[in-house]
Formats: structure tokens, sequence, C-alpha cells
């Protein structure tokens, strides 16, 4: 069964997080503040099916206890042994109402207080059936009027009818594990105690259980072992681990270097105190020179040596497993980040990873149907957290976008943009998407290359720049009293206020107060803001100084839709196409 989207309720900050769409690619990023409800929406689904218990601190004061439902991809393969002792005319209305919801069924899970003393609450899964249990009966009930005569021995007559209970709990059983991992308490520790029941305790205990699972060793294997049948095992496990780790490492990050994982079985000397005589475990990362304890290497090498042991150790189950990723790499470096990106969406080929991030180093900006913002419903902590999926993402705050908004104007930066000829300067990055979307849906053949300023005030001194290193260019400008301003100006100190040669460089874009402007108001609705119930009168860029949309987001996921020819010229209406036809070539006319 695949995951297909999760619902939370009642979980700490989050009243109702609404259905989550988890990205086609296997990649779901969770973005926004310190606080916002980032970390809670993981640790509800690890709740349900990491094997993660519900505590108090879980749950909202005055409210009724958590609920949960994903949405899952039905696969019958899956519970085949379930359904083999299920009759064939209930397999049969199942297979229907299975195609009637399009491959597509709900769980919901539920908790109430415990009675036993084992937990604090004992967790519940239920199919959300959405008539599935009535079409079960109604066929019962049919059967029992049309029924004449007793049914022959068959081998049916070991079957017996679906439960749509136990059915849940099939379903349950087969969906991918969730494994979390948190940078801080998932690393791997100098050292670990062993207490009196043979069990690892302390900070990184959950590290070193990991470590011992990769190289399949037991506690019980080093406890009252004869000193060198010990050495043998530890031997043989260390070398194990290490020619694991160095395929892993060199595989998945490109790294040369060799790095062996050590452990040894020692015991605490007498200036411990109460530890004195008792067992330990301690772990080095060695690089074939140094042997340092993991806590003296860098922590790029420490979070990849953890992960890997989680990885690995999550395997052991033999199920599909989901990777729930807290702040993955924190306070790394750029670089390093960089291979905690490349090793997440190489994992994603089988494996569906969600992590939070606050850094732009791990969001690709040509991949933002991945993210997800979570913030708070109005901006103060005490209000719920609300989650705004990737197709409404422009909604978000700033703050919020803040490493969404930083990870494309970093890239941007990045690109070889300016040109000796044929550069159109803009206002904004809005207008750079804008433009390439323009440029690409009317197939204009001449080549532009835009280079975006932050802000029209900038533009008179770009294109004095541009002209100062003899470099060819076009500035297309909102048609706004900023905008006619800067024209005047620029027609002034540019071109000896010759209207004439001034409007063979400058190009005011009509009766456009802003780029979005170009766009009737109902193609917008439906193609940019994709909120056709949006409803407004006034011009697309002033319903957009007042609506909370951020339009560097809209304006690149509209373009995104256009060089994935989702969205075709001919698919807008008349007044859209011909502005932007107008507007293309009033440009391209102004290119060399």
């Amino acid at each position: 069964m695949k995951l297909l989207s999760v619902r939370v309720k009642n979980f700490r900050s989050i009243v109702d997080s609404g259905w989550v769409p988890l990205s086609h690619d296997g990649v779901t990023v969770l973005v926004g503040q310190n606080e916002s409800g980032k970390t809670s929406l993981l640790d509800a689904i690890n709740c349900v099916i990491g094997g993660a218990k519900l505590s108090a601190d879980d749950t909202r004061v005055d409210e009724g206890l958590p609920e949960l439902e994903v949405q899952v991809s039905y696969e019958r393969i899956a519970i085949q042994e379930h359904l083999k002792e299920v009759e064939e005319r209930d397999l049969a209305i199942l297979d229907a109402h299975v195609a009637e919801k399009k491959n597509k069924l709900s769980l919901k899970y539920t908790w109430k207080k415990s009675s036993d003393g084992k937990a604090a609450y004992a967790a519940y899964v239920s199919l959300v059936d959405d008539g599935l249990r009535e079409k079960l009966e109604e066929s019962t009930e049919s059967d029992g009027e049309t029924e004449t005569a007793p049914k022959e021995e068959s081998t049916e007559n070991s079957k017996k009818g679906l439960e749509i209970g136990a059915l849940a709990v099939a379903i349950n059983q087969s969906l991918p594990k969730a494994v979390l991992f948190q940078s801080q308490s998932g690393l791997l520790p100098n050292q670990v105690d062993i207490n009196d029941s043979g069990e690892l305790v302390g900070e990184g205990a959950q590290a070193a259980n990991n470590f011992l699972a990769v190289a399949d060793i037991e506690i019980q294997d080093l406890i009252g072992v004869e000193l060198r049948s010990r050495q043998t095992i530890i031997n043989r496990a260390n070398k194990k681990i290490s020619d694991d780790f160095n395929s892993f490492w060199s595989q998945l990050i490109g790294k040369t270097g060799k790095l062996s994982l050590e452990f040894d079985y020692q015991i605490h000397g007498a200036a411990q105190g109460d530890k004195s005589g008792k067992p330990h475990l301690v772990f080095w990362i060695s690089d074939g020179n140094t042997r340092l304890y993991p806590k003296q290497r860098s922590l790029g090498v420490r979070w990849f040596v953890s992960f890997y042991l989680q990885l690995k150790a999550s395997e052991k189950n033999g199920r599909k497993r989901i990777f729930l990723l807290d702040e993955p790499g924190a306070n790394l470096h750029s670089k390093a980040q960089a291979d905690v990106l490349k090793l997440i969406n190489k994992l994603s080929a089988d494996t569906l990873v969600i992590y939070t991030t606050h850094s732009p180093h791990l969001i690709e900006y040509d991949k933002l149907y991945r993210v997800h913002a979570v913030q708070r419903a109005d901006g103060d902590e005490d209000s719920p957290s609300v989650v705004i999926d990737a197709h409404r993402l422009g909604t978000a705050s700033s703050d919020t976008l803040s490493p969404v908004l930083t990870a494309m104007g970093a890239d941007f930066t990045q690109q070889e943009v300016i040109r000796k000829t044929n550069n159109v300067l803009l206002e904004e990055m809005s207008g750079y998407y804008y433009f390439k979307a323009f440029w690409k849906l009317t197939e204009m053949p001449k080549e532009a290359h835009f280079v975006a300023t932050s802000g029209v005030n900038k533009l008179e001194a770009m294109a004095s720049m541009f002209r100062g290193w003899g470099l060819e260019f076009v500035v297309a400008l909102d048609d706004d009293t900023q905008g006619r301003g800067v024209y005047k100006n620029m027609k002034r100190d540019l071109f000896g206020d010759d209207e004439e040669e001034a409007k063979k460089k400058l190009y005011k874009i009509k009766d456009c107060n802003g780029i979005e402007d170009v766009f009737s108001r109902e193609d917008f609705r439906k193609y940019v803001l994709k909120d056709e119930a949006q409803t407004y009168t006034s011009a697309n860029t002033a319903f957009l100084k007042t609506a909370g949309r951020s339009k560097p987001v809209i304006a690149y996921q509209f373009l995104i839709a256009v060089n994935e020819e989702q969205i075709k010229l001919t698919d807008l209406d008349e007044t859209t196409q011909g502005k932007i036809v107008e507007v293309v070539n009033a440009v391209a006319e102004r290119l060399e």
C-alpha cells in the first residue's frame, strides 16, 4: 500500500491540518517558523504508523483526543493472505467499491484512555468505508430473500464474509513503517551504558542499538563471554559494518575516503563511582590514520553515520519505510546539506521521505510541488497550526516561505543570465518567471536573457551598469506610478530626454500596474491562483496587495505548469492571449 495523504486533528498545536497530500516523487517538505507545528505533524504520523505511543502532552486541552486519517493507494496483493479466506461475493463487492473510489481508501486512527495500565492511551484503527458496509449488508439481505434451498457442500462453505474491522487492520499492517530520525537524539554517542537487564540506556541508546542491529550483534552475545571469543565477535562485526557503510557512503554520497565504524565492550573503572565494574559500549569513527569518538568528528560525518545506522536498522523488519526527518542536516554547512539532499533524493526511489527544514539548501526551487507550508493561523503562537499545500503555497506568509524564497533567489543568482546582447531587465523575480513562461507559450524564437532586480527603483542603477559594461539591454516596466517615474528618469539620464531613442530600449506594459494584469481575472484565478472560487472585482495586481499571496511563488508555479505543458496559449481566453502576444512581441522587437 502506498501512502497518499494524511490528515491530523487535535494533536498538539494542530486542530485540523486538512488533507496533506504527499508528493508524487516520494519527497515531501514541510517549511515554517519555529513552533509552527512542523514537528507535530511528523510526530502524529509516527504515532500511527511508526509505533510511537500517544502521551498526554500530545493532546489538546478541552479538545477531543487526537484523530488521524491516512489515504492509501489500495493494492489487493498486499493483503492477499487476509482476503484468501473471504467469500468471492464479498471480494467482488470490495473490488467494485475500490474501483469506484479510484483505488483510494482511507484509514482512521483514534485513541481511548487505556484501562490495562500498560499505556496511557490505546490506539484503534478503522476503515473509512464510504458505503462499503452498506453494500455488504445489502448483498447479504438480498441472498437471504432469494435463497430457496440450502447451498450444496463446497469449499466455499469454509470461507467467511468480509469484516470491515479486520480489513482495516490488514491494510494498516501492510502500510510502510514510519521511522523518525531526529538530528540530535539520533546521533551516535561516544559511549552508552548497559543496565542490569542487558539493555542500552542513556543518551544515544537508540543509535547504539541501531549499530548493533546492523552489525547483527545481541548484547547477550557479549556479556559473560570469554575475552578472546568476545573480541572475535567484535572484530567481525566492526569489519561487516565498516564495509557496508563504505558502500553506502560512496554510492549515495559520492565520497571516496574510507571510514571505519568501530565499537568495543568495556568495563567502567574504579574511578567511575556507582558505574564502577559495570559494562558499557564505546564507539569510534576512524579514517585510517585517526581514531576519534563520534563527537570528535564533524557534524556532517556524524550525521551521515547515524542516519546510515537508522536506515539499515529499519530494513531489518522487511517492510517498506517512510522516513520522517526532523531538520535533517541541521547546523551543517551548505555543502554538507547539499549532500543530505542528494541522499534524500536517492532514497526516494523506493522510500517515502517527509522532512522539515528551515534551510534553503534543502529545498529545490524547481520542485516546489514537494513543499507544504506550516504556520499559525493568526500568526500567534497560541493559535492553531494550519498546513498550506503546494498548490496554495503562495498564500503562506513571507516569514513562513523564507527558505523557499531564499532558495529561489539563490538559484537565480547562480544562473549565467547576463550576456553581451539581448538582456531584458525586469523589476522583480515574479516578472522573470512570467516572461520565461510567456516566451515559451508564444514559442518566440528570438533569444532573450531575463535579469530580475529586487525592485523597480534598482532598474536605473542596473541599466547604468549595463551601459557602462557595454552590454545591450531592454527594460520592461509596469505601467504604474513608479514604473512611469523610472521610465521618465531613464529617458532623461540615459537617452538625453529623446523619446524616440528611449522607446527603442524602454517598454511600459500598457495598462498594467503589474505584470499580473496581463491576465484576465478569470485566467488569473484559474491558472495562476488556482482558485476559481476566489472573487474580486479589482485588477489582479490590486487583489494581490491585500490577498497575502506570494508573488514569486505563484509566478514560478505558473512557469512550472507551462514548462510541463499543463498550460498552453490556447487554454487562455482571447483577452489574455492577445495581451501576452502583445507583450512578447513588444520586447522582442527591441532586441537585436
